[in-house]
């Protein structure tokens, strides 16, 4: 702060009573002149400043920052910029600067003169400077102006100006409520450090928040997103390189300084998968918060912005099934036809193992034709095609949760059917694969000649004569003899 200024006066006479009536004359068409331009940029500077900042600013912008603007011209078109830090518009440059100069002890003269150098200051950056220029002439304009010759000695501290604070602390004057984001989890490490300046202009900007630069490319300075953007598919925001709209870039409760959890960040852009959170079954990263679990939030080469195809990425949390992908007989899930999420929702599904239909439905999507109309009249049609085989893979073909006669005997009585079983029936037809099927050839089971599992127009489900014909049976037991096993007839 300045301290108590020493003044001494003394009256010097005006020479203007020395001159004669052309001087008089002279110095009131200049005087004029000067008013007249005066009122010019007065108005100019006042009116453009009303239609910027607004009228309630205008005294406090052109008078409270004058004395160091009177230095620091170049900083005076900052005023016109789009956004204007307060206190650099609205206050003091001292409420972050300290002043600053030496002792410095000078003549001046009080009056016109001083007037002259302040207006100057506030005009200097208006087209009008040319014509100050001229009338300047080159002079100190130290002798012509009269008034009341003042030696001052003024005392500032320290000859450079320094901030108030340390720069890690200045802002919190200001903006102390900001301060508990400090404690919250995931701090921006320019905010925790203190770095405001690192993406905040002090003084103004043409930008919002008073940005060192176009936010769309503030954050690529110090996170390069390249990668990400040359990918096969890039996330919408990320293409456009508007990362505040997923990102608080000063501090989160989320991980990725997130603005929001990831459900809900994400529900604002995608609603129909904000419908799914209704659904009684859901996928564990899902209902977990957890979306970047199997999507990248950038980009990536496998779409939707998945971290990795199908079905390795299911296999990160589904070892297991991805053993039975490797059995003798499994569905073709990796081939260009099939992936994990043709027969499973990956976020939520009103069906347990997230299946977008209930019982044979979801099958019937690829299996139609023939099954669906044979299968939906024969005996079998209350059992669900998983009483049966195995939708991933199984040891035994097609895909057959057992091998039989053992897949039937739970249903069908064992000792009705099964020629080990004993019990009161004899002669029951072998039906174990230890036996030759001659018609199919291949192992005699249940279903290689006899019946079809899968329905057939025939009693029985017998698969190409009715019964009690004896057609079937002869498919095999011939009446030539010696032709084929079994009984000549």
């Amino acid at each position: 702060m300045s301290e108590p200024v020493v003044e001494s006066a003394v009256r010097v006479p005006d020479e203007a009573a020395f001159d004669g009536n052309s001087n008089r004359r002279g110095r009131g068409v200049f005087a004029g002149i000067l008013l007249l331009l005066l009122f010019l940029c007065t108005a100019t500077t006042i009116t453009q400043s009303f239609v910027v900042h607004g009228g309630d600013q205008v005294i406090t912008q052109v008078t409270e920052n004058l004395e160091c603007l009177q230095c620091h011209r170049e900083l005076i078109p900052q005023f016109s910029m789009a956004a204007v830090h307060n206190p650099f518009m609205a206050e003091q440059c001292t409420t972050c600067h300290t002043p600053h100069g030496k002792i410095e002890t000078r003549t001046v003269i009080e009056g016109i003169t001083q007037t002259w150098n302040r207006t100057r200051t506030l005009v200097e950056w208006l087209p009008l400077k040319l014509v100050l220029d001229v009338f300047d002439g080159g002079g100190d304009g130290s002798g012509s102006g009269g008034g009341t010759k003042t030696t001052k000695t003024t005392e500032i501290r320290g000859e450079e100006s320094e901030l108030v604070l340390p720069g890690d602390q200045l802002c919190w004057m200001c903006h102390g409520d900001m301060g508990p984001m400090l404690s919250w989890e995931f701090p921006h490490s320019p905010f925790e450090s203190g770095y405001c300046t690192t993406c905040h202009n002090p003084h103004a900007s043409d930008y919002k928040s008073i940005l060192a630069m176009d936010p769309r490319d503030l954050c690529v300075t110090c996170h390069p997103i390249g990668t990400e953007l040359n990918r096969m598919q890039v996330h919408a925001p990320v293409e456009g390189r508007f990362c505040t709209n997923c990102h608080d870039p000063h501090s989160s409760r989320y991980s990725g300084i997130l603005a929001d959890n990831q459900r809900d960040l994400c529900f604002t852009c995608h609603p129909t998968v904000a419908r799914l959170s209704n659904l009684g079954v859901q996928h564990h990263p899902f209902l977990y918060d957890n979306c970047t679990g199997c999507h990248e939030p950038h980009g990536s080469d496998y779409t939707p912005l998945l971290r990795a195809a199908q079905p390795s990425l299911c296999y990160e949390c589904h070892g297991g099934i991805q053993d039975d992908f490797l059995k003798a007989s499994h569905h073709p899930v990796g081939t260009i036809s099939l992936v994990c999420s043709g027969c499973h929702d990956p976020h939520a599904a009103n069906y347990q193992g997230l299946l977008p239909a209930e019982d044979n439905d979801l099958c019937y999507e690829c299996h139609a034709a023939p099954i669906q109309a044979s299968y939906d009249r024969s005996a079998h049609f209350q059992t669900p095609c998983w009483g049966c085989h195995t939708p991933h893979g199984s040891e035994y073909g097609p895909l057959l949760k057992d091998v039989q006669p053992e897949l039937c005997f739970p249903c069908h009585t064992r000792t009705g059917y099964d020629d080990a079983a004993g019990g009161n029936y004899r002669n029951k037809h072998p039906v174990r694969p230890v036996y030759y099927d001659v018609n199919s050839r291949e192992a005699l089971t249940c279903t290689s000649s006899c019946h079809d599992p899968h329905g057939t127009p025939n009693r029985f489900m017998l698969r190409h004569y009715p019964y009690p014909r004896d057609g079937n049976c002869l498919i095999c037991h011939g009446v030539v003899p010696g032709s084929v096993v079994g009984v000549d007839y």
